[in-house]
């Protein structure tokens, strides 16, 4: 994916609290009170995830580089944030988000549009596990990652199907299926973890029903 680029972080150090944070392949975040707040990616990848009492696993989203994570782990306790790869983050205080008027008008641009693409997300998130089929969920997920490539078609997938598979409610089996069946009728093209997508137009409309809400 988008594991080699890196982005300029913003200037969240003027005022606040800001520290740099490297992790390890798959070393998660410090569950710690403090470790609470706004995380910016600037390079490689990070996935959050939620562990039920009974110890199933659901993965929230799936963050790139000049995209943001807002970490509480006071309202959601069981919340977890864990490196897809090698990773550097700039972690501050939430109160950043209070005194966005401070900022330039590209950082405030850039956070705020960031938050409502979020809200959207999360609406279709919603839809996607309520009333979207298997292909239609597996198609919306690749559109989006597309889209949140630059446009690139082609890309080296950091989660496992594993991962996919709690994000999107699916079982690894079901994931894998239904990666053969785009394949089979070339929608993508797929090499382990290697992915083309040869007709995005088609994509989408297999994803027509959660891409237009």
């Amino acid at each position: 994916m988008n594991r080699g680029r890196k982005v300029v972080p913003p200037p969240l150090g003027n005022g606040f609290n800001s520290k740099l944070i490297m992790l390890k392949d798959r070393q998660e975040l410090p569950v710690r009170p403090e470790s609470d707040g706004l995380y910016w990616i600037l390079s490689g990848a990070i996935q959050t995830s939620i562990i039920s009492e009974d110890g199933r696993r659901w993965i929230g989203g799936f963050y790139l580089p000049g995209e943001f994570i807002l970490l509480e782990r006071d309202e959601v306790r069981s919340q977890f944030a864990q490196a897809l790869c090698p990773t550097s983050l700039i972690m501050t205080d939430r109160s950043v988000l209070e005194g966005l008027s401070q900022f330039d008008h590209f950082t405030c641009a850039t956070i705020t549009t960031w938050f409502l693409r979020t809200y959207r997300i999360a609406l279709r998130t919603g839809f996607l596990l309520g009333r979207s089929n298997v292909i239609e969920r597996l198609a919306f997920f690749l559109l989006d990652l597309m889209q949140r490539l630059e446009g690139r078609r082609h890309f080296h997938l950091l989660m496992s199907r594993a991962d996919i598979g709690d994000h999107l409610g699916l079982t690894s089996e079901t994931v894998t299926r239904t990666f053969t069946l785009l394949q089979r009728h070339n929608y993508v093209q797929v090499n382990g973890r290697n992915l083309e997508i040869l007709d995005p137009i088609g994509l989408a409309r297999l994803a027509a029903a959660v891409v237009t809400i």
